[in-house]
């Protein structure tokens, strides 16, 4: 693993915050103020180590994928690596991990329309078929309070209609992967001579930031190694809330910095958070300090055992 400095680490979290800020803006934001060159030299010099594996765009779920989202748990075992492979080909997939317990895979998947979630199921059962355990579950995200560390606004009146247009915008600015030769996130023109349909560069920043103001884009990080970070521990939490206090809880959950996804689930346990720690001992007492919320009946931890690289396209 390639060792890193405390200011490349300040530089990876800034990033993680918001990719898309200015070089000299970042240089600004350092807690020991960086200039434009130091900057550029270091994301550059990240890029080449492979820390910095893609370019994201985080959506919001309620606005760009009508809230279809899913959570995919399925046993096999490490032999099978043919089940993982076709797994991460699906480009519906956000993430998925190695676990421990009953199912060995857990991924998150979202859909654009009804036939990408029917044509998902298909891809399950093929290759559901090919496991020795032929065993899989599918449990239904009702709602998305944060993603990848960012809080998603509620949803307002009037939903923002997505047009094909803007979804062919939303799915370039996704994930994009960075290079050697191009290390820095995408310029407005090279998004828009990506395009299916090509877009002049006025017109692409148009959109974005129309996208931007109308929360269907809800900000800007990186895919990282979260090592890097010091955040190597991940775990999976499920918490069952007191009858009628879902929300609450929620609200209280989405607040702590070590919560970096939230979702409320068709299930029991109606609440599934994904949390990053630096050790086992700091997650112990992130649970405790989650039990002095008197509306959490029980909890159910599991921790990540891998973090699968979910690969990105290049411009």
């Amino acid at each position: 693993m390639q060792k890193i400095t405390d200011s490349q680490k300040n530089l990876l979290f800034l990033l993680l915050t918001d990719s898309r800020t200015s070089i000299s803006s970042l240089g600004k934001k350092m807690e020991k103020k960086k200039g434009r060159n130091w900057v550029s030299r270091t994301i550059k010099k990240l890029v080449k180590w492979g820390i910095i594996r893609s370019y994201l765009a985080i959506l919001n779920p309620a606005y760009v994928y009508a809230e279809r989202s899913s959570l995919l748990l399925l046993k096999t075992n490490p032999r099978e690596i043919d089940i993982s492979k076709a797994l991460i080909a699906m480009p519906d997939l956000e993430w998925l991990d190695g676990l421990t317990g009953d199912h060995s895979l857990i991924g998150l998947f979202r859909f654009r329309d009804a036939h990408a979630f029917e044509k998902f199921l298909d891809v399950v059962d093929t290759v559901t078929a090919k496991s020795l355990s032929q065993t899989y579950n599918i449990v239904q995200v009702l709602a998305t309070y944060k993603t990848h560390g960012l809080i998603v606004p509620p949803i307002k009146v009037g939903t923002p209609i997505i047009s094909q247009n803007d979804w062919d915008l939303l799915n370039t600015l996704r994930r994009t992967a960075p290079t050697p030769e191009r290390p820095y996130p995408p310029t407005q023109q090279e998004i828009g001579e990506s395009l299916s349909v090509p877009l002049s560069q006025p017109a692409i920043s148009k959109g974005m930031k129309r996208l931007e103001r109308q929360k269907c884009i809800i900000g800007y990080s990186i895919d990282i190694d979260f090592s890097y970070v010091d955040l190597p521990i991940k775990f999976f939490l499920r918490i069952r809330p007191r009858p009628g206090k879902v929300s609450q809880v929620a609200q209280q959950i989405v607040s702590l910095d070590e919560v970096w996804d939230l979702h409320r689930v068709g299930e029991e346990f109606s609440l599934f958070a994904t949390v990053r720690v630096s050790s086992v001992r700091e997650y112990n007492e992130f649970i405790r300090s989650v039990y002095g919320n008197q509306d959490i009946l029980d909890t159910q931890s599991q921790i990540s055992l891998e973090e699968w690289y979910i690969p990105a396209p290049r411009l």
